[in-house]
């Protein structure tokens, strides 16, 4: 494998100078600045779409991604006929972002709220969603029906599933009352179904480098056309939690994003409507599910005692309505 790797170098005008292991990758420093190379087992016909979308940023003025960086033959892959795949691309020093600074979470909400204004419009007519929300949280929620009924029949009930159907109820509740709230939702009304504007996908602190020129973003691989707010909802969600949904760090996210792309009423309605949703829980109960039941380890039990408190946090943060949310 080491030899395909020099080989897959050699195919690149820049010099190795060193090189270290990142997370399923090879990190490089060349001559011509960091560059990341990766092995495929196969070339998605994602791939295209990704480097259209980081394309279009660079063209817009957002040239801080993760591009690919063409081989001395003019391709994005290197391939080999014994069946590997190379692709090197371009990447950059700098800090991860730090999830607990108020300026850090802001810098980062106002880059997302750049790439979204550059990825509007990106089809010339309406694309079709994937999967419909609305359709999703039916699902969900049908999902966590079933496990409960599954739980409340059993004879023998470890403290996991007298827990989960403990708290049962409320977590139910809420999914349902988001999912009715979703299809009232005017905004979802007019973006829910199909769109033209394209969405990051995995918009977290793990795939943002802040650099001396500014934020570098990078993994586009759930790159999609989608509801462009949800990668806020997913931002958001996923920094809020490992705050403890403190108040100020979501106003950071909520102003930092607000500075780029504005926000009506109806967006924050439905921004509120999304993370009112229980998804931890839902997950929880999907695991259970999936998993071997006759033996459930503490570390579920600690993260189901964990989303239960992270809840009533998540609900003083959000208010009861959305008003209360983003007056």
């Amino acid at each position: 494998m080491e030899d395909k790797q020099e080989l897959t170098l050699g195919k690149y005008s820049f010099q190795v100078k060193n090189r270290n292991r990142a997370r399923g990758a090879v990190l490089l420093d060349t001559s011509e600045g960091p560059r990341l190379m990766r092995e495929y087992e196969r070339i998605r016909a994602h791939f295209t779409f990704e480097n259209e979308v980081k394309e279009r940023l660079a063209q817009r003025g957002m040239a801080l991604t993760d591009r690919v960086v063409n081989n001395i033959e003019g391709n994005p892959v290197t391939e080999w006929e014994s069946g590997e795949k190379f692709v090197v691309y371009q990447w950059y020093y700098g800090d991860s972002c730090d999830y607990r600074s108020c300026q850090g979470l802001e810098k980062a909400a106002r880059n997302l709220g750049q790439l979204h204004r550059q990825l509007q419009g990106m089809s010339e007519g309406p694309v079709c969603m994937e999967e419909d929300l609305f359709r999703r949280y039916e699902r969900r929620n049908r999902e966590m029906k079933r496990v409960y009924h599954f739980m409340k029949d059993k004879k023998r009930k470890n403290d996991f599933e007298l827990c989960a159907l403990s708290c049962f109820p409320e977590f139910y509740r809420k999914a349902e009352k988001a999912a009715a709230r979703l299809q009232k939702s005017s905004y979802w009304q007019k973006h829910g179904r199909e769109t033209r504007d394209v969405c990051h996908g995995e918009y977290n602190y793990h795939n943002l480098i802040y650099t001396k020129k500014g934020i570098a973003t990078t993994n586009f691989e759930h790159a999609q056309y989608g509801i462009q707010l949800m990668d806020l909802a997913y931002f958001l969600r996923k920094v809020m939690e490992k705050n403890a949904w403190q108040r100020e760090k979501g106003e950071a996210v909520l102003e930092g994003y607000r500075s780029e792309a504005g926000m009506e009423p109806e967006e924050y309605e439905f921004l509120w409507t999304i993370l009112t949703y229980p998804v931890k829980f839902w997950k929880l109960m999907s695991q259970y599910m999936n998993g071997k039941k006759t033996w459930i380890s503490d570390k579920n039990m600690e993260k189901l005692i964990s989303v239960r408190e992270r809840e009533e946090a998540k609900d003083k943060f959000l208010g009861e309505t959305p008003n209360d949310y983003w007056s």
